[in-house]
């Protein structure tokens, strides 16, 4: 009696873990492939996508997340997500940043995974990771480069004067001069009339250094240097040497200067009034060695 009883009671518990089975199944609606299945093949699936996909990269992104940019450039597509909320685009060839091969000028300079850009003077170069593609732009230095634009304005070469001095000039350029080099050209606007002597201009502070006639040794003399007259000048090293001292006056104002062996072999252009003719003068010295000046007009 007691067996039967038991063999009863051990029939009934087994339908009703049967019964709890089959339910649990009738329940379950996803399967874990990675222990429910073996030798898995989706060769004859209508779709197999195994990342997500879209036209830009998503804002954030855990660990080890794929995407693929479906309008990138073929071969840029795969972005993997390397830290958090950091894509990078994956690729073969060393550290999966894909191989590059360099041209130039269609000759080969050679193959590697990392291109190197070097700026050089003159020019300015920026790199961009717009995290589709990478955007390579050069520009000029203008502090370095000159340009048509500034080469034009005239304003490059230009050092004016408003110091007030007749004898010790200073000035300012744009840009601010570094340094005195051998060889520089200034385009000089002095403020006031010389004073004909030792004459000094400093420029942007950098001391003063004397101004000479075109033989470097000359002082220039009271006509060499006219308020608003622009007078180039080029810099031997030493001194500030005129490029070239000026023949004429043309200044019916002025006032002719004493002639002397300063001012020897220099013209004097004198403009005659309404009913007066111009006059043509040359400082030079006659036998005795007297020097004055001789009326060629």
């Amino acid at each position: 009696m007691a067996q039967r009883q038991m063999k009863r009671l051990s029939a009934l518990m087994a339908g009703v873990v049967w019964s709890l089975i089959v339910i649990q199944a009738e329940a379950q609606t996803q399967v874990d492939l990675r222990t429910q299945s073996k030798d898995v093949d989706f060769a004859n699936a209508a779709s197999t996508r195994p990342v997500k996909t879209g036209v830009s990269l998503p804002l954030t992104c855990g660990v080890g997340e794929l995407f693929f940019v479906s309008n990138a450039p073929a071969g840029s597509n795969l972005y993997a997500c390397v830290t958090a909320n950091t894509w990078a685009l994956e690729g073969g060839g060393a550290g999966g940043a894909g191989t590059l091969t360099v041209q130039l000028d269609g000759g080969l300079v050679g193959t590697r995974a990392i291109e190197n850009l070097v700026s050089s003077t003159g020019l300015i170069t920026t790199a961009v990771d717009t995290g589709m593609r990478i955007d390579i732009q050069n520009t000029a230095d203008t502090a370095v480069m000159l340009t048509k634009a500034a080469a034009q304005s005239g304003t490059l070469f230009l050092c004016t004067s408003a110091s007030g001095s007749a004898g010790t000039y200073t000035c300012p350029m744009a840009p601010t001069l570094a340094a005195y080099t051998a060889g520089m050209t200034v385009a000089w606007k002095p403020d006031v009339a010389g004073a004909g002597g030792p004459t000094t201009l400093n420029i942007d502070t950098l001391g003063a250094r004397s101004i000479k006639l075109a033989d470097g040794t000359t002082d220039p003399t009271p006509i060499d240097v006219q308020a608003g007259r622009l007078l180039p000048l080029w810099y031997d090293g030493s001194v500030f040497r005129q490029i070239a001292s000026s023949p004429l006056s043309g200044s019916p104002s002025a006032l002719q200067p004493t002639c002397s062996a300063a001012l020897r072999g220099r013209l004097w252009f004198a403009t005659g009034a309404a009913g007066v003719k111009d006059g043509l003068t040359v400082c030079a010295k006659d036998a005795t060695e007297a020097y004055a000046w001789r009326t060629l007009y």
